[in-house]
């Protein structure tokens, strides 16, 4: 019965290439279309009040776990597809789960997988309720065979294989991909041998156990099926039950030549009666021979060294992969390590520049502070000049009284020299300050050069001075760049315009004061250096006023 020489690239197993016995869609005469319809409508007609009848009768043969027995064209429980019906249900996995719905109705059997849900379901107290078959991939099914071989010793449970629920193609490459055997089962309702097929051989345990430990990939059909029937051509079926096993086999090649790779391989076929069951085709027993003795021994060895070239190859790709993953990694952290650098010598770049332009803001800014600054010295120069000319008071002569009593003023300066000068009472505070400013016009400037009028063009005395502060902006102690204080007790001296000396209290009767730079006004600094502040001064400064006298 092996069949190791047939493989599927004579027998179309996988290939596209049309062999001439492919499936055809049988047209009926449009005679045979006018005869049939209406009998087909009147015997429908009359099996109307027949459907009750066969309803209870199999809801009584699968309450008593009986296998139901053929009623041929009234058994309801499964509808063919042939390749010439019309019915709208076209895909291979409904085709597949509706015949093995029915093959489980009419064996009273149930497949190994949906066999251990019912337990389960049984066990949470959850009503079974009639469904398709299990898995489709054979997948758990150890624990439903454990939990299931029990019944089918009791005579409580029959079980059926775990059907591949699809269509042929995509079975067979399911058993190459997981380099499986692969049992294939075509019937034919039209055989008097498949009743009795289903019943003995399908739910035998033997077999069942052979299936289940050998891990044997199912899949079956009706010859009426588009599926099964396609099948049946590629396989070569003649009579029916077919039984068939496929697997992985290796080509043969000249010894010279490098081994091919393996390809789909018709193992064996088995078709015909299952009775006797000892030595009939499709029995059990003959079957579970084969398959023990025969065929496993011989393809098992080249599908377990597959499997293993499977596994050595699923983990030299995963190490690939985790190599892959790993050269990312690195590659990611060291792009990362590359962008944190960039960002770093970015931000260090973009610090510099704004440094840079922070210091040629600052250079700028100073470049403008100091052209303001000689411009004002330069325009305090001109003023300084004018005020010695306009507004500084000779000293009063001995015996003058229009100028009020005579006041003795010592003036220090910030660099420290000492100077003494004799006011009136009535004279102005403007004229002490005028005075005091005109100490720091340097000598190379003589008084017979200073200018006559105010600069720009400004009124003559106090009130022209008051204007040219109010113009510049600037408080009258900015203006003048400094201010006075007296030196003991400290009291300060301010400017004010057409007050006089005498109604000053510090400096009735005359005094000494001390010059003091006013902090934002670095113009004269340096041209006076000493003490600037207004500590008092221990030391005599050898002049006395005319009280003191």
């Amino acid at each position: 019965m092996e069949e190791f020489d047939v493989d599927d690239s004579e027998q179309g197993l996988l290939s596209g290439r049309r062999s001439g016995r492919e499936f055809r869609q049988v047209e009926s005469s449009s005679f045979l279309n006018i005869v049939i319809r209406p009998l087909r409508v009147v015997f429908n007609i009359l099996a109307i009040p027949l459907y009750p009848i066969f309803s209870l009768l199999r809801f009584i043969f699968r309450a008593l776990r009986i296998p139901l027995p053929n009623f041929g064209s009234f058994t309801f429980s499964y509808r063919p597809l042939g390749p010439g019906s019309s019915h709208e249900a076209r895909d291979p996995k409904s085709v597949a789960e509706r015949w093995v719905r029915a093959l489980e109705e009419e064996t009273g059997a149930v497949c190994i997988g949906r066999s251990a849900n019912r337990r389960r379901e049984r066990g949470n107290g959850h009503s079974v309720a009639t469904g398709v078959a299990g898995p489709s991939n054979l997948t758990a099914r150890g624990g439903a065979w454990e939990e299931g071989s029990s019944g089918v010793g009791e005579g409580e449970l029959k079980l059926l294989p775990d059907f591949f629920l699809g269509g042929y193609e995509e079975f067979a490459r399911t058993c190459q991909k997981d380099i499986k055997v692969g049992c294939v089962i075509i019937v034919s309702e039209e055989h008097d041998d498949v009743a009795e097929f289903k019943r003995s051989t399908l739910t035998d345990p033997s077999l069942l156990r052979v299936i289940q430990e050998n891990d044997i990939l199912v899949w079956g059909g009706d010859i009426r099926d588009r599926e099964a029937w396609g099948a049946s051509q590629k396989l070569q079926a003649t009579t029916y039950p077919f039984v068939a096993f496929i697997a992985l086999q290796p080509r043969r090649a000249p010894a010279s030549s490098a081994p091919p790779a393996p390809m789909m391989t018709i193992l064996s076929r088995h078709q015909g009666p299952s009775i006797p069951s000892t030595s009939a085709p499709t029995a059990a027993q003959t079957l579970v021979a084969h398959l023990n003795e025969h065929l496993l021994p011989r393809v098992n060895p080249f599908l377990d060294k597959l499997r293993a070239q499977a596994t050595e190859r699923d983990r030299e790709r995963k190490l690939r992969e985790e190599q892959d993953r790993a050269f990312a990694e690195s590659a990611r952290k060291d792009a990362e390590r590359i962008e944190k650098r960039r960002q770093q010598e970015r931000a260090a770049a973009e610090e510099k520049q704004r440094a840079a332009e922070a210091e040629a803001r600052a250079a700028e800014e100073q470049r403008k502070a100091e052209e303001a600054k000689k411009l004002w010295e330069a325009h305090r120069s001109e003023w300084r000049r004018w005020i010695r000319r306009g507004l500084v008071l000779r000293e009063p002569r001995p015996g003058e009284n229009g100028r009020g009593k005579t006041m003795r003023v010592g003036v220090r300066m910030p660099d420290g020299r000492r100077v003494v000068r004799f006011f009136g009472e009535n004279d102005s505070v403007t004229s002490l300050y005028a005075y005091v400013d005109s100490l720091f016009i340097p000598p190379e400037f003589g008084q017979d050069v200073d200018p006559a009028t105010p600069p720009g063009g400004a009124w003559v005395g106090e009130s022209g001075l008051s204007g040219e502060m109010e113009k510049s902006g600037r408080t009258p102690e900015k203006w003048w760049g400094f201010k006075l204080v007296l030196a003991y007790p400290r009291r300060e001296i301010p400017w004010e315009a057409d007050k006089k000396i005498g109604e000053i209290d510090v400096l009735k009767g005359g005094g000494q004061v001390v010059v003091e730079f006013v902090a934002d006004n670095d113009g004269l600094k340096g041209k006076g250096k000493g003490r600037s502040s207004a500590e008092p001064d221990d030391d005599d400064d050898e002049y006395h006023t005319e009280e003191s006298d």
